[in-house]
């Protein structure tokens, strides 16, 4: 099945072991979840950004992944100061409501803390090919069939929204016009797109079943092989202290009122 997210390298990045990214996205979450402090978001993107660009992950790339963020985001910043009023000085004003520095500042932080966590886990997943991941969570414990139905899972998500885009483009080729000021005719103008990639998707999961069939996956007495075992080695464990060094003293700031 081919990979949508993961990018084939040499880099230190690609060579440790995928549990250990696997916790730097767990604790990164953890993290983010746990603070309200606009600075530990920004820090966190830049960590993230550090990570992949020393992996020598292509900026294109990088790009491409703000591109897809980039309409939660703004909706993030434009609605909360709609639906999460913070008393303070006021900016501006839309009918009865009063727009103030406070909940401008509280939608881009929590648009910030989305981003944080979306690029935590590419840290993860733009570096780890599917095999490893697959090996990681049968090393943590899961069930193999657990394990490739995750991966699975993760792999599929960036697929559907390649495929939207092209059916939302071939469609507007021909003539689909999908911008309407109403949002109710505005949602109907996108069902033609629905249907083609439900269409696609039941393709494409017939497809993989029938793969995985062919590959006796999940037949009675079927014991998967290990062609590549996974090493835990000094420099994982060196990685592994650095997260937990980090993203658990965020953590402990946070428990002690000090972020």
């Amino acid at each position: 099945m081919p990979d949508p997210l993961f990018l084939p390298g040499d880099a230190w990045l690609h060579r440790l072991d995928p549990r250990v990214k696997l916790a730097f996205a767990v604790m990164a979450t953890a993290a983010l979840l746990s603070v309200e402090n606009i600075w530990v978001f920004l820090g966190c993107l830049g960590l993230c950004h550090v990570l992949l660009l020393s992996a020598r992950v292509p900026l294109a790339r990088l790009g491409g992944a703000w591109r897809m963020m980039l309409p939660i985001t703004l909706l993030i910043v434009l609605l909360w100061p709609l639906f999460t009023p913070v008393p303070g000085t006021p900016v501006g004003q839309l009918g009865a409501l009063t727009f103030t520095w406070e909940s401008l500042l509280g939608g881009v932080a929590a648009a910030l803390r989305l981003n944080a966590l979306a690029f935590a886990f590419l840290v993860w997943l733009l570096t780890t090919d599917q095999t490893s991941m697959v090996l990681g969570f049968r090393r943590l414990g899961l069930p193999y069939t657990w394990g490739v139905t995750l991966a699975i899972t993760l792999r599929y998500i960036p697929t559907l929204y390649a495929l939207w885009e092209r059916v939302l483009d071939a469609q507007r080729a021909r003539g689909l016009v999908t911008a309407h000021a109403n949002p109710w005719r505005a949602a109907r103008a996108h069902l033609p797109v629905l249907v083609a990639v439900l269409i696609q998707a039941l393709r494409a999961a017939e497809t993989l079943s029938r793969a995985l069939e062919a590959r006796a996956f999940g037949a009675p007495g079927h014991t998967p092989t290990l062609r590549r075992p996974l090493h835990f080695g000094r420099r994982d464990a060196v990685a592994l202290a650095l997260i937990m060094l980090t993203f658990g003293g965020i953590i402990a700031a946070r428990s002690g009122g000090w972020v």
